[in-house]
């Protein structure tokens, strides 16, 4: 067989080769720009470019006149994006897996869900008069919004996104807390003072617990044994036992205990005192204040880093969200907010 020559291309014809490779080559480069420039311009309008940072840790907040959420960099304190909720964006609540946020607008009585990754609105589910806050049950099937206006809570389907039912609560369903396995929901009625503890299979309230007037936070401790609840028009503290649905104790806290949270060694509890403009640090063990420090005005909602080292504390009055030590309590930063902001939420 013969072998084939090879040919080497000189003048013109090598010239021309070149050019030709040349061009194939932009032309490979234009149509791979003009695929993902699309991508990009969504990207940028959604907020999500960023250089030299992914979503490591981020603080949303909800502004009720504004009716929206900020996303904030706590590390930074600057705000990173924005979403558009509805009237009157009171609290905001994070899945246990952190990939998507409610948000109970009391303005407009319905829930945002937003996709906490993209930042995209996902849908807008129809609640009850006054949504004031949700809660969201521990395999993330089922989110909870209290009506505080309707004394109803409504059952939504978080994978359909749209409501499965109402049922009737006490007078002022504020907040709700599910229980560990998520058999049971426990709702707080602010004008009743009490807790409704609903089967939620059944949908049937089965008993009902001493609460706290003008409840505003409800939170767990480690293992959902017991729960704590502020009750800022009876200026104390309520403790419940979730083992047996009775009250364990009332803890004096003067000056509208309002937002709260616990430490993460469940050791402590930060609770915010909106009438006396300033944040308590609560020894849990001897249920005494162990220190106080002024912040803000009308300081609301709290929020608490993983580590436990930094809170984040939203101060209606000045619209602004404030960074601070939990160590002693000293600030140690702070960003305008949107107006009148209320909820605030840690997403690591």
């Amino acid at each position: 067989m013969r072998a084939k020559k090879h040919v080497t291309k000189s003048g013109s014809g090598a010239l021309n080769n070149r050019i030709e490779i040349l061009r194939e080559r932009e032309e490979t480069m234009l149509r791979t720009y003009t695929r993902i420039l699309p991508v990009l311009a969504i990207a940028g309008a959604a907020g999500l470019l960023f250089v030299g940072r992914g979503w490591a840790a981020e603080v949303w907040v909800t502004n009720m006149k504004s009716a929206n959420v900020q996303v904030i960099d706590p590390a930074t304190m600057q705000v990173v994006t924005m979403i558009l909720a509805d009237k009157g964006a009171h609290n905001v609540t994070l899945s246990k897996d952190g990939k998507l946020a409610f948000v109970a607008n009391v303005g407009a009585s319905n829930v945002t869900i937003i996709d906490a990754e993209t930042k995209l609105v996902l849908g807008t589910v129809p609640a009850g008069k006054k949504a004031h806050d949700v809660s969201v049950s521990p395999d993330g099937k089922l989110a909870v919004a209290s009506n505080v206006g309707a004394d109803t809570i409504t059952l939504i389907d978080v994978a359909k996104k749209a409501p499965l039912k109402t049922i009737t609560t006490g007078d002022g369903a504020a907040m709700s807390l599910f229980s560990a396995d998520g058999s049971k929901l426990y709702v707080a009625n602010l004008r009743a003072a009490n807790v409704s503890v609903i089967d939620v299979a059944s949908g049937q309230v089965t008993k009902t617990l001493p609460g706290g007037k003008g409840v505003m936070a409800f939170i767990p401790v480690a293992g959902w044994s017991e729960a704590w609840l502020t009750a800022p028009a009876e200026d104390k503290l309520v403790l419940l036992d979730l083992t047996k649905d009775v009250k364990i104790a009332d803890v004096a806290l003067p000056g509208e205990p309002h937002g709260m949270v616990l430490s993460p060694d469940g050791k402590t509890i930060y609770v915010v005192q909106r009438k006396l403009n300033q944040i308590a640090k609560v020894d849990i063990a001897s249920r005494k204040i162990v220190k106080t420090a002024p912040l803000g005005k009308r300081p609301d909602m709290v929020a608490i880093s993983p580590d436990g080292e930094s809170l984040f504390v939203v101060s209606r009055d000045e619209n602004k969200l404030y960074k601070v030590s939990a160590v002693d309590l000293s600030v140690q930063g702070e960003v305008a907010t949107g107006n009148q902001p209320h909820g605030v939420a840690y997403r690591p």
